[in-house]
Formats: structure tokens, C-alpha cells, sequence
């Protein structure tokens, strides 16, 4: 017989707790009697319940210990209960009273307990942090929302701002200039009322020291009107008023603009039919 297997098979403990079954206790007695190596064993396993009796301070009650000292006596008196003379006749390690089950037991359930409090409360915490990130998330969403919201009714405002009114459309185009030939920019201009939009398709972005510069061509020679945003493209960047205009062009200039066109830095330029 393997004895260590035995052993760490855990029949020994349940047999200390007294949930084994009679057969299996009446087995677990023989061979304690057969193998010092499995009596040495009850022993210790019986010391170290009562370790954890006398460091609990838990103590049966009177109906409780005469109900484990009948349980003893009979145990004693049965032949398969008697141990040999040294036996584990001290029965301290055969007779399991019920009451220190009872205390093991309860240290047991406070462990799962303990164990599942610590294992929920882990569980709690994940799911606060992803119902936390998912509550940041949308609301980045509903941010992102309002601004779409807000640039498609400004948008709509400015489409029906053309489809009012009387604009002629310029486009103009940096083909003919080497400073930037994929140049393409649209002027939105209504004669009557004298307002004009500008719509950027493609500007290169500028140093902080220079902006672009639009420019109505008349009789009067060229006159600034506006500053024109490069970043802001496909929506209607409304310029000052153009009285008369027989092209538009926009050129590169100081920060702020200049009184006069710079030429050299010419962008784009278009005619008005």
C-alpha cells in the first residue's frame, strides 16, 4: 500500500472532522493501527484542531459536551473504536467532536467569504472603470455631435445665403504661377448687394509670419478685402464688401495684409465673365 498517497488523499482530515462514512472509518482505524506513519499523522492533524480550538477561545456548551463524551464512550466501547494500547485511545484523535467540525467549518466560510468579497469587489472595480470610460466616450461623442450639428446648420445657413441671392461664382486657379500650381479657391460675388464669400479647395498652409490676401480687381486698380484662411476649406468665408470687381486674386503677404498687392507672390487669380 502506497502510505504517503494515502495520506495526502485528505481521508485522514475528513476522518478528523468526522464526515467520513462508517466503513470508511472503520478503514481509516484499521490502518492507523497497521501504519505508525498514518497514525502520526492523525495525531498531528488532531493537534493542529486543537491548536486552532485553544487560539479561538471557542469553548461547547454543557449539552454539547455530553453529547461528544457519549459519542466517546461508545466509540471506546465498540472494538473496531479501540486503537492499541497507545492507540489513538487518548481519542482525542478518533472521536472528532462534532463542535470542532462546527469551528472548522466556520473558519472555512469566513475564508470563501473573505475570498468572495475580495473577488466581487475586484469585479466591481472593472466594471465601474469600463462604465466610467464608456460615459467619457459618449460624451466625447455628444461633443463631437454638437460641433458637427453646429458646422452643418452654419453650412446650411450659408447655402441658402447663395441660393437667395444673386452670386456669381469666380473660380480661380494657381496653374499659370509656380508659387502654387494646385492652387484652388472659388469667390462667391453678388453684384447687387456687393458681398462676397470665398471657398478654399486647396491653399498650402502658410508661416505664422505671412497670410493670404484676397484682392478685387476694378477700376480703382486692386483692393483688399479680407484675409483668407487656409485651414478652413469647403465652407464660405465671407470677405469685405467689392463695389466693382473685373477679377479677384489673392496673394501672399505680411502678417495682417498690406495696402498694395505683393505680384511676385501672386497665388491665383480669376475673371469675372
Amino acid at each position: 500500500m502506497d502510505i504517503q498517497s494515502y495520506i495526502a488523499s485528505g481521508k485522514l482530515e475528513l476522518f478528523v472532522l468526522g464526515e467520513l462514512s462508517e466503513r470508511e472509518r472503520e478503514e481509516v482505524l484499521q490502518l492507523s493501527k497497521q501504519y505508525p506513519e498514518i497514525r502520526k499523522e492523525l495525531d498531528e492533524i488532531e493537534e493542529a484542531m486543537f491548536a486552532f480550538d485553544n487560539s479561538s477561545g471557542v469553548s461547547p456548551s454543557g449539552e454539547v459536551k455530553e453529547k461528544i463524551f457519549d459519542s466517546l464512550s461508545a466509540e471506546l466501547d465498540s472494538p473496531e473504536g479501540t486503537l492499541e494500547t497507545t492507540s489513538i485511545a487518548s481519542t482525542k484523535e478518533v472521536a472528532l467532536q462534532p463542535w470542532k467540525s462546527f469551528a472548522v467549518a466556520a473558519s472555512l466560510v469566513a475564508v470563501l467569504a473573505i475570498g468572495a468579497a475580495v473577488y466581487f469587489a475586484a469585479k466591481f472595480y472593472d466594471v465601474e472603470e469600463r462604465f466610467t470610460a464608456l460615459l467619457q466616450e459618449r460624451n466625447i461623442l455628444v461633443e463631437e455631435l454638437d460641433v458637427n450639428q453646429a458646422n452643418f446648420e452654419h453650412v446650411d445657413r450659408q447655402l441658402e445665403t447663395l441660393l437667395t441671392g444673386n452670386y456669381q461664382r469666380v473660380p480661380m486657379k494657381g496653374e499659370s504661377f509656380e508659387i502654387q500650381k494646385d492652387a484652388r479657391v472659388d469667390v462667391f460675388w453678388d453684384k447687387d448687394t456687393e458681398k462676397v464669400f470665398i471657398s478654399v479647395n486647396q491653399l498650402a498652409d502658410l508661416g505664422g509670419d505671412k497670410d493670404y490676401q484676397l484682392w478685387a480687381i476694378g477700376d480703382d486698380g486692386p483692393v483688399g478685402i479680407g484675409i483668407v484662411k487656409p485651414g478652413e476649406k469647403l465652407t464660405l468665408q465671407q470677405m469685405e464688401l467689392a463695389s466693382s470687381a473685373g477679377a479677384f486674386a489673392i496673394t501672399i503677404e505680411p502678417k495682417g495684409g498690406s495696402q498694395s498687392p505683393t505680384l511676385e507672390n501672386l497665388v491665383v487669380i480669376g475673371e469675372v465673365v
